[in-house]
């Protein structure tokens, strides 16, 4: 029996306060770990996406994982191009895109650590494959009979995203079709799909469905649809765990989310099952 753990949107940030002493970091991280992870973990975990704010957090959080698990699978979410109020404020040259950059040279520095942009990597007879993904907000525009100007203008007006991300990541159709230039590239090969952005908008959570924001936490997958057949798909972005079949395709979501939304204990890491055809 194949199995693989699954999280994601861990805003380790907003879990574990920031130190100046690494010592404490390292602790309190270690201690918010232990709140995660199951009796018995599987070789691999992945993570969809939004690990938080912070690079040196998020590395000493993927290292101390490593105690855990033989193989970490990771895709970038929305948050993790977010820049801090002194990248914002400053002069430095740097955008989004260089954040993500360095984050991923310091993963590269933890040898089981896999970040998947188009990319795919075979482990334990699996193959995993993915990028982070982009919404294109026609979520807004099939279902709630919106217009792109109309959505744009909300976006701004709402979103983190326009408020916290700087250079090519926030030019938000540009950055989509990006996004699934790569994953079109995996699809055909990979039995675990990993995405933070959801291609499927059937199970919006209750009361979210006629929220223009939703506009935002979905991309249009069915160009997909006749592709995905007995293969997983997980994904994150929405903090609303999840777990269903459609298109024969078992789609997932393990998300965290914030502190105000799992009331105090975060959501544990989930041990999925990988059923053989």
């Amino acid at each position: 029996m194949k199995t693989f753990d699954l999280i994601s949107d861990i805003h380790l940030d907003f879990w574990v306060k920031e130190t100046s002493s690494l010592w404490r970091l390292r602790r309190r991280i270690k201690r918010f770990i232990r709140q995660l992870v199951p009796k018995a973990c599987s070789d691999t975990l992945v993570i969809a996406g939004d690990l938080g704010h912070s690079n040196k957090q998020n590395y000493i959080f993927l290292k101390l994982l490593e105690e855990h698990y033989e193989n970490i699978v990771i895709v970038a979410g929305n948050h993790d191009y977010y820049l801090d109020k002194t990248a914002l404020q400053g002069n430095s040259g740097d955008d989004s895109s260089d954040r993500l950059k360095k984050m991923k040279q310091l993963a590269s520095q933890l040898p089981h650590v896999y970040y998947l942009d188009g990319t795919t990597v075979r482990l334990g007879g699996v193959t995993y494959g993915g990028c982070g993904m982009w919404y294109d907000l026609q979520y807004g525009i099939q279902v709630l009979k919106s217009t792109q100007d109309h959505l744009f203008n909300h976006w701004k007006s709402i979103s983190n995203d326009y408020l916290r991300i700087r250079g090519k990541p926030r030019l938000t159709l540009d950055m989509f079709q990006k996004e699934k230039t790569k994953l079109s590239k995996i699809i055909a090969d990979s039995d675990v799909i990993v995405t933070h952005v959801s291609p499927d908008w059937s199970r919006v959570p209750d009361g979210r469905g006629l929220d223009l924001a939703t506009s935002f936490y979905y991309f249009d997958g069915s160009s997909y649809w006749d592709q995905i057949a007995n293969k997983m798909w997980c994904f994150g972005h929405i903090h609303h765990p999840m777990d269903y079949v459609n298109h024969q395709c078992r789609f997932l979501n393990q998300a965290i989310g914030y502190p105000k939304d799992a009331k105090a204990k975060p959501t544990r890491i989930k041990t999925i099952t990988i059923e053989t055809q």
